[in-house]
């Protein structure tokens, strides 16, 4: 088999080779002259080349003209001259495809002429993907889960928080429901605007912590790491979640309150655990669960260990600023409330202090650590009229029309704000 022959690769020519650049020029002027100059000669090449092929073509068409003559013509003198021409004219030809040639041969070559587009297309697909998921690419797979994932919890969330507000009406709102019940009767109170109660989220989670209170106090006491990575992996459906999340972060609360220094950073410890690997899933796209021994693994390392332990004694600072206010609001909560008794404005009055009355922000606060009502007037208006009609398909089309990353931030704002609980 014969080699191939790459002596045409040997003449390649680069404008920001520093090779023959004096020391006293500046680089970047001598790079924009050599390309320049690059320019300008591969312009009067492909001039020189176009006028060559011109004069061929010409001289081309002349000779066939002459052959046509020459069969036609009788004159042997006549004949002669012909033939002479024609000689001269394929002697030019020839002349002008030898100076072709040698130019291709000594050709420059460079980043603009060693390589061109051979064929180019544009596939659109068609308007139903019928892929399925295990036929995606990875990326895309988690993406599409993703949103399936989100219209889920939307659809939950709709239908725990109606149920809530329902109930909350109390025997006005049960006849009020019987009537949207019955096909051929209008409702008798249209829905409010505004956020809907977030007594569903309060039952949740005390329905949650009452179940799997045990769980929790083990978890949140298990001082060994080892302990720790088998709960985990072992329970993590239930630890790896917002409501245990928050069960941690009450007990932080508590403990710091009461005084027990040690259980407080212990507790600490644990609730950053959940919330870095909840995180870290967040980031890679995968399942909580999914990372937990990659966690481990990786905070077992000096450098990351500190990392993690510098987050810890940020977060506990906070616990313990968050436990200074919360004894001062108590105090001053206290104070008003004995000042209110002996004004004489408690009583039976008091009995009723509540019902009726506007929450402050604090108490309408969601689990979370958001409010409700900032939260609905900050979502996109068919949102807010998705909540306030309890349509649950209007709110799978909005979120349908968003990113993955924006459906879930709205979502999430929604879970920590009460504005629904995720079923």
């Amino acid at each position: 088999m014969s080699a191939f022959n790459y002596n045409k690769w040997d003449n390649i020519e680069l404008s920001d080779d520093e090779s023959d650049c004096h020391p006293n020029i500046d680089k970047q002027s001598w790079f924009r002259m050599k390309h320049r100059a690059r320019v300008e000669r591969e312009d009067r090449e492909d001039t020189e080349k176009e006028t060559l092929e011109k004069a061929n073509k010409q001289d081309q068409e002349r000779l066939e003209e002459l052959t046509v003559k020459m069969a036609e013509e009788e004159d042997d003198e006549d004949r002669v001259a012909l033939e002479e021409e024609m000689k001269d004219l394929e002697a030019a030809v020839e002349k002008r495809e030898a100076r072709m040639i040698d130019m291709e041969k000594n050709k420059k070559w460079n980043v603009d002429n060693m390589c061109h587009v051979v064929e180019e297309r544009t596939i659109v697909s068609k308007e139903k993907d019928t892929l399925t998921s295990s036929e995606l690419p990875p990326d895309l797979a988690a993406a599409k889960a993703s949103r399936e994932a989100i219209m889920k919890t939307a659809d939950a969330g709709i239908a725990s928080t109606a149920a809530a507000a329902a109930e909350s009406k109390g025997a006005s709102g049960a006849a009020a429901g019987a009537a949207e019940a019955a096909p051929a009767v209008k409702p008798a109170v249209k829905p409010v605007a505004g956020p809907i109660t977030e007594r569903s989220s309060v039952e949740s989670y005390a329905t949650f912590t009452e179940k799997h209170e045990a769980l929790l106090e083990e978890y949140a006491n298990a001082s060994a790491m080892e302990k720790t990575q088998a709960m985990l992996v072992q329970h993590g459906d239930l630890l790896l979640q917002e409501n245990a999340s928050s069960y941690l972060l009450l007990s932080c609360l508590e403990e710091e309150m009461n005084g027990n220094k040690k259980q407080m950073k212990l507790v600490a410890r644990q609730s950053q655990i959940q919330s870095h690997i909840i995180e870290l899933g967040v980031s890679l796209r995968r399942p909580s669960r999914d990372v937990v021994v990659p966690f481990f693994r990786r905070i077992a390392e000096s450098e990351h260990n500190g990392s993690f332990k510098e987050a810890v004694d940020t977060f506990i600072s906070k616990i313990q600023k968050r436990a200074v206010d919360k004894r001062k609001e108590m105090d001053e909560a206290a104070a008003k409330k004995k000042a209110a008794k002996a004004a004489g404005e408690g009583g039976a009055d008091s009995d009723s202090d509540g019902e009726g009355a506007e929450l402050s922000k604090e108490e309408r606060m969601g689990p979370g650590g958001l409010d409700p009502v900032d939260v609905f007037e900050s979502l996109p208006e068919a949102m807010q009229e998705a909540f306030q009609a309890q349509d649950t398909d209007a709110l799978k089309a909005c979120l349908a029309k968003m990113s993955v990353e924006e459906a879930q931030g709205h979502i999430k704002r929604c879970t920590d704000s009460g504005l629904w609980v995720p079923g």
